[in-house]
C-alpha cells in the first residue's frame, strides 16, 4: 500500500476508535466531568497514538498488518466478534456504574489500573518492535520466522499478556469492580485464542515446537 495512502486510513481509524470510546464513557456515564472515565481515555489513548505513529515511521509494514488482515478461520471469526462486543462491555458497565453508583473505587485505585494498562501498552509495544510479523489476524505469512528474544524469551504471548493487563486494569481504573465480571470471560477467548493459534503455527511454523519446548508459558510466567 503507498504510505500516505497508509497513513492517512491509519490515523483515521485511530481517530474513529478514539472517539468511540469517548462516546461509549461520557454519554452512557451521563456526566462530562467523570474524573475515571477521563483518566481511562487518556491513558488509552495516548500510547495508542505514540505506537501508531512510531511504527507508522519506523515499521510500516507491521501497521499494515495489523490494519488490513481480516480473520479467515471461522472459530476466530466468532472469537473475535465476541471479543469485540465483550471489550465495549467492560467500557460501558463502568460507564453504567458511574452513573447508577453501583459500586465504589477509590480514585487512587483507578491510577493504579491506569499504569496497569500503561504497562500493558509497553509490552505491546516491546512486542512490535521484537516481531514484524504481529499481525491482527492469526495466520501464518511468507518468510515468517520463530521470534524468540525479548518478551518472547519469557512467555510465547506476550502481546497477549499485554492485552490482559489491559482488560483486567480497564475497569478498576473507570472505577468500577462491578466491570471485572465482563473481563473474566474476555481474558477466556483471549486463551481460546492462544490455544488455536498455536495449533496452527505447530503445525506449519518450522521451529515452533522446538521454540514450546523452551519456552514453557503461553502467558503467564510460571503460571500457564
Amino acid at each position: 500500500m503507498d504510505k500516505k495512502r497508509l497513513i492517512l486510513i491509519t490515523y483515521s481509524s485511530v481517530a474513529a476508535f478514539f472517539v468511540m470510546l469517548l462516546l461509549m464513557i461520557f454519554p452512557v456515564a451521563g456526566d462530562w466531568h467523570f474524573r475515571s472515565g477521563w483518566l481511562f481515555w487518556a491513558v488509552f489513548c495516548a500510547p495508542t497514538l505514540l505506537i501508531t505513529a512510531y511504527f507508522l515511521k519506523k515499521d510500516p509494514a507491521l501497521i499494515e498488518r495489523r490494519m488490513l488482515p481480516q480473520e479467515t478461520r471461522p472459530q476466530q471469526m466468532i472469537g473475535q466478534s465476541i471479543a469485540g462486543l465483550l471489550f465495549c462491555a467492560i467500557i460501558i458497565l463502568p460507564a453504567l456504574d458511574h452513573r447508577f453508583t453501583w459500586s465504589h473505587v477509590p480514585f487512587g485505585l483507578s491510577f493504579v489500573g491506569a499504569g496497569l494498562i500503561l504497562a500493558g501498552f509497553v509490552l505491546v509495544f516491546l512486542v512490535f518492535r521484537e516481531n514484524s510479523f504481529a499481525s491482527r489476524a492469526v495466520q501464518l505469512m511468507k518468510d515468517q520466522e520463530v521470534i524468540t528474544t525479548g518478551p518472547y524469551a519469557l512467555v510465547r504471548h506476550p502481546m497477549y499478556l499485554g492485552a490482559v493487563l489491559v482488560i483486567v486494569a480497564t475497569p478498576v481504573a473507570l472505577g468500577s469492580w462491578w466491570g471485572l465480571l465482563l473481563s473474566a470471560p474476555l481474558v477466556g477467548v483471549i486463551i481460546f485464542r492462544i490455544r488455536d493459534e498455536e495449533m496452527m503455527l505447530l503445525s506449519g511454523l518450522p521451529g515452533y515446537e522446538a521454540y514450546c519446548r523452551r519456552t514453557r508459558y503461553r502467558l503467564i510466567p510460571f503460571i500457564w
